[in-house]
């Protein structure tokens, strides 16, 4: 199985991108749980939210590790989780950093919403990178990056 996540701020195109490789590849795609969270809740994220969320991502990335697909497609990560995080609330909750190391992952793909009109999805509010983003590093960090520019 290949695993493949699509990281990057709200409205990058990652949902969209997602669903086209889906499509393409008849691959297993894993939502974002705190899209999910937010609809059944009805509210804003607190810092106190983020243990739950990131327990719910795992969860559902987990249902579909063990389906076993040839492609598993995930909309977000830990790492997302963490970075909004940071930036919103100013902090984490450390167990997320060894969660996240025990994972394998194949594929980053690091989006920007550079030259994308707008979509609301979760935080409205905000349509920014999280300032904790490797976004001008990607290669330092790991991470491998393509351009979206032409969706």
């Amino acid at each position: 199985m290949k695993v493949l996540v699509m990281a990057g701020p709200e409205s990058s195109g990652k949902s969209w991108l997602a669903e086209q490789l889906q499509a393409h590849f008849g691959a297993v795609l894993v939502g974002e749980y705190v899209r999910y969270f937010i609809d059944h809740y009805q509210r804003d994220t607190t810092l106190a939210d983020i243990p739950d969320i990131a327990r719910g991502q795992l969860a559902w990335e987990d249902a579909g590790r063990a389906r076993q697909p040839q492609l598993l497609i995930l909309d977000t990560h830990l790492l997302t989780n963490k970075l909004w995080s940071l930036t919103l609330f100013g902090d984490a909750p450390a167990w997320l950093d060894e969660a996240l190391l025990a994972r394998h992952y194949d594929l980053h793909l690091l989006l920007s919403p550079e030259g994308i009109g707008w979509t609301a999805t979760v935080n409205a509010a905000s349509r920014t990178w999280p300032t904790a983003w490797p976004s001008s590093r990607p290669a330092a960090t790991g991470w491998s990056s393509i351009s979206n520019r032409t969706r």
